[in-house]
């Protein structure tokens, strides 16, 4: 059995959209790791945003999000 962490998909759900514009002014294009409720990690990639929240919080399961630009956005209206 394993001693890991797992995040409440509830949570983070709401956690992103209580957060969402700042992200967007903050991380637009980048990715970052989440873990309770805390940005653990900015990265290029989710895959390195992922593995640099796993090596500082090994007990997690961080919750790894590709932050949209906001030209992004604007197509999705």
């Amino acid at each position: 059995m394993s001693n890991r962490q797992e995040f409440n998909l509830e949570e983070m759900d709401k956690w992103y959209s209580e957060h969402f514009e700042e992200l967007v002014k903050k991380y637009a294009g980048k990715a970052i790791a989440v873990v309770d409720g805390e940005i653990v990690a900015v990265a290029k990639t989710e895959k390195e945003a992922d593995q640099l929240a796993r090596e500082k919080h090994p007990e997690a399961v961080p919750l790894v999000l590709a932050i949209p630009m906001e030209e992004e956005l604007v197509c999705l209206l």
